[in-house]
């Protein structure tokens, strides 16, 4: 009888995500260690979408935007192409998914994930009317997270020499935003019903939390072929910017009553607003006022190693 080959796992890197320094050695052992082959990869190398034939599993180790790529990579293969699992080693700042998944950064956890090879499959959003950009792993939305996200590209992030410090910093600055933004009129269509209002924040979310570690959704779940829509309106906006007031000075902003509306959705969700940007995950995305956005959901579309 011919003896069964050994998994082969593509190993893909992104030592600049986050604060924590996994080396190449330690990682590539690890893999071994079970028992599997393995090829190591930087996420920056030109050859790291190159996966051999015999790949069955993608391990990520990276923050939020490092999932994205891999996932982007993994929906454009052909349907013929041999299906990949993927595993994950957070070490970004934010690492939104790998905490709704309750994925740990330790490399104890990841050994242990290995060995018991429990399966999940994972949703994802199918985004209709956005160029280059036609799904989602963790959510989109218009409003103060792309806002947020805009400002903290031109934040001096030198003082913040830690994960936590930067998140802190975006916190800051989100409740700083909410003081003074415009809020935009959205008709939002979810499985029928219609939603219509001048609104702060509009998110879509597979994922429970956005940005700084803002947890919207407490029940979203990326498995359950469900999303969560979370509606925040001009009139909420004094109450939601003492909430994260509290988040970030630490006095109990978690104890205040949340002013968003969250709606389940699991059919078709429809936005037209009169922003002119939106993010998709931690992406930026310009739109033209008034165009029609539709996410559908595509159920268990990536199985995750977890």
């Amino acid at each position: 009888m011919q003896k069964e080959s050994p998994v082969h796992v593509h190993l893909l890197h992104n030592p600049k995500a986050g604060d924590q320094d996994h080396v190449k050695a330690e990682l590539i052992k690890i893999v071994e260690s079970r028992g599997f082959t393995c090829q190591y990869a930087l996420i920056k190398d030109k050859g790291w979408k190159r996966f051999k034939s015999k790949t069955a599993l993608v391990v990520v180790v990276g923050g939020d935007g490092t999932v994205r790529e891999v996932i982007r990579k993994l929906l454009n293969r052909k349907l013929l192409d041999k299906p990949l699992a993927v595993s994950l080693i957070p070490s970004g700042t934010a690492n939104n998914f790998a905490k709704t998944l309750g994925v740990s950064s330790e490399l104890k956890d990841f050994e242990r994930c290995l060995s018991s090879w429990k399966t999940i499959k994972v949703d994802i959003g199918a985004i209709s009317n956005l160029r280059d950009t036609p799904f989602f792993i963790e959510g989109l939305g218009c409003g103060l997270i792309p806002k947020l996200i805009k400002k903290m590209k031109d934040t001096d992030l030198s003082a913040a020499d830690t994960a936590d410090k930067e998140l802190n910093t975006a916190l800051e600055k989100l409740a700083e935003i909410a003081k003074t933004y415009r809020a935009k009129r959205a008709k939002i269509v979810i499985d029928g019903m219609v939603y219509e209002d001048d609104y702060l924040l509009v998110e879509v979310l597979n994922i429970k939390s956005v940005g700084p570690n803002l947890v919207l959704a407490p029940k979203a779940d990326p498995t359950d072929n469900k999303f969560e829509v979370v509606l925040l309106r001009n009139a909420d906006r004094e109450t939601f910017t003492e909430y994260v007031h509290g988040l970030y000075n630490s006095v109990g902003g978690q104890r205040l009553k949340t002013p968003w509306e969250i709606v389940t959705a699991t059919r078709e969700i429809t936005i037209q607003c009169d922003n002119r940007l939106m993010h998709v995950d931690d992406e930026l995305v310009s739109i033209s006022k008034g165009k029609k956005i539709t996410i559908a959901i595509r159920p268990g579309i990536v199985d995750f190693i977890a």
